[in-house]
């Protein structure tokens, strides 16, 4: 069975039209590269349910131009569903703006629907929250660092600012009285040469990762989520997601008039805004409904908001260290 699935995401990835191609773009910023092959898993075997996809076919195109290849047994009967619950007044509503970014309504099907499974693992009751971790605990450490260096660092010849410090250890032994200290370093460019190693270790380990991210604190201190976290946090997390692809897309010259007016809506929020309902993250008919701004002033609160936690359904390599920390 594994194979058989490794198989199927190999395809859909692969071939001259990969279906998971925006998946990929959005995973290479924000997730492991585990998470693509997870989904596909978790959309082969239905455990993604409650997502509207006949009438985002009804919003976007014609239903025979939906391609799905090796997933097509999980689509046929929605596709080939004859009557659509909503008004033909959708039909097509947000067609014209993913032509006039170039975005292949397939592809940009399977994204959203994989950013919704996502956000839903990483808000679930039960998830492990990671603020006091490995990283957090070296980024501390760089930040304490940082006004030993001058504005011109990269030139060699610059000295560290005026600022004396120094790295040391404290060593105690387990049920001892007495620590003993033991000054490593002093000088101000070995310090700096500390800094930028650390921080060059970090920014080539940008994803998640067991050594890295793991708690740094007793495990018996660690926060599991007690619930849910409320759907505005989901939608702001969905919106986050999905805005990073959307500003990176390009609008089409032949969409734009000579006086740099557009002849059609370009409204990023707004196909935010429905992608959030028709995958089904939310019910909530206003998101149908209202225009774009709707989900801007539905998140206000919650825009900057930081989820830290570990994802129920993605991030299988700490399921171990969850379950042993639940065992405690």
């Amino acid at each position: 069975m594994k194979d058989f699935l490794k198989h199927i995401y190999e395809q859909d990835y692969y071939k001259s039209d990969p279906l998971f191609e925006y998946i990929k773009e959005v995973t290479d910023e924000f997730w492991p590269e585990s998470y693509p092959s997870e989904f596909a898993k978790r959309l082969m075997s239905n455990k993604i349910t409650n997502y509207k996809l006949d009438e985002y076919l009804i919003a976007t195109t014609e239903k025979q131009h939906f391609k799905h290849t090796s997933f097509s047994k999980l689509y046929k009967n929605e596709i080939e569903a004859t009557t659509p619950k909503r008004e033909e007044s959708y039909s097509g509503e947000i067609a014209a703006t993913l032509k006039a970014y170039g975005l292949d309504i397939s592809k940009f099907w399977y994204l959203c629907l994989m950013i919704r499974d996502c956000v839903e693992g990483q808000t679930q009751k039960g998830c492990m929250v990671l603020d006091v971790t490995h990283r957090s605990e070296i980024n501390k450490f760089i930040s304490q660092l940082e006004p030993l260096k001058p504005d011109n660092y990269l030139d060699f010849t610059s000295t560290p600012n005026d600022f004396e410090m120094e790295l040391s250890l404290k060593i105690k032994k387990k049920g001892s009285k007495y620590a003993k200290n033991i000054t490593i370093t002093k000088h101000s460019h070995t310090l700096l040469l500390i800094q930028e190693a650390l921080e060059s270790y970090l920014n080539s380990n940008t994803k998640r990762d067991l050594k890295l991210d793991a708690p740094a604190i007793g495990y018996k201190q660690v926060e599991i989520l007690a619930d849910d976290l409320g759907l505005p946090t989901k939608v702001s997390l969905f919106y986050r997601y999905l805005m990073w692809f959307l500003k990176k897309q390009e609008l089409k010259k032949e969409f734009v008039s000579n006086d740099g007016i557009f002849s059609i809506s370009t409204s990023r929020n707004l196909l935010a805004t429905r992608m959030a309902y028709f995958t089904g993250l939310t019910d909530n008919i206003n998101f149908l409904e209202k225009d774009g701004s709707y989900i801007r002033t539905y998140i206000s609160s919650y825009e900057d908001i930081n989820v830290n936690t570990i994802n129920q359904y993605y991030d299988t390599k700490f399921q171990t260290l969850l379950e042993l920390i639940q065992k405690l």
